[in-house]
């Protein structure tokens, strides 16, 4: 397991993750990164639901001060994302993203 400097904890197979998707979806993503979404609910009737999302951002927008580099990838993490995903590790696993406490 390795730490961001925002808290966040992954694993080597979320990082391969990342590194695959970044090798197969790259070649159409010119000056693009990766952004990591994170929304957990905390109250009201979807409360302790979560959802997550990867997507594309251009390079340009993204504030340096959120960037971060997951294995050999770099991504975008929100910051309201960061606070939801603080000392809890994002993991790859059966063909989805896993996040536990």
């Amino acid at each position: 397991m390795h730490r961001v400097r925002c808290g966040v904890i992954y694993s080597g197979d979320f990082a391969r993750y990342l590194s695959s998707k970044t090798e197969e979806e790259g070649g159409n993503h010119d000056g693009e990164m990766l952004s990591l979404d994170y929304v957990r609910c905390r109250s009201g009737p979807k409360a302790g639901q979560a959802w997550w999302q990867v997507s594309w951002i251009l390079a340009m927008k993204a504030s340096s001060t959120d960037c971060f580099r997951i294995g050999n990838t770099d991504v975008f993490i929100h910051r309201q994302s960061q606070r939801g995903l603080r000392h809890r590790l994002l993991h790859w696993a059966g063909g989805d993203v896993v996040v536990r406490r």
